[in-house]
């Protein structure tokens, strides 16, 4: 069922996403001509290539859909509107029981923790919604109670 409600991102994650959707349309038509290419191989119950282009034909249209109904219900925010404080748009310096780590807070479609984006409604990305330096921010993750404490935010 498509979203309906805004959902929180980036300018730069909306971008992404424009340029994502502009990549999958330019691939689409040869993606249909494979389609129809295979379909002329005869018979469709043992066509191996006419069934694993329409999967990947079926896949595109899937993620197309999504990007498109992301963009549609997209609310962009551009970063803090107070110095120090953290927001969507938001880099936070933080320290915790591993060292330092540092974190943009995005939009839940723009979310990459392996590169340091964290969505504002995950666990620690909620909990680092309005923190400033020296905050002490206490969020739930799968292996319990963790805190975090907040050295900068730009």
């Amino acid at each position: 069922m498509p979203r309906s409600e805004p959902i929180p991102m980036t300018a730069a994650g909306l971008e992404a996403l424009h340029a994502e959707l502009a990549e999958l349309k330019a691939k689409r038509p040869a993606l249909v001509e494979r389609v129809a290419t295979a379909r002329s191989h005869g018979d469709l119950r043992e066509n191996f290539a006419y069934h694993d282009a329409r999967q990947e034909l079926g896949m595109l249209d899937g993620r197309m859909q999504v990007i498109e109904n992301t963009i549609t219900h997209a609310h962009v925010t551009e970063g803090p509107t107070e110095a120090g404080v953290a927001r969507l748009g938001s880099t936070v310096l933080v320290r915790d029981e591993f060292g330092e780590a540092t974190y943009s807070l995005v939009g839940p479609a723009e979310a990459d923790l392996a590169r340091g984006k964290v969505s504002v409604v995950s666990p620690l990305g909620s909990g680092l919604v309005d923190a400033r330096a020296g905050d002490i921010v206490a969020f739930d993750s799968p292996g319990g109670r963790r805190e975090v404490e907040v050295l900068k935010v730009d």
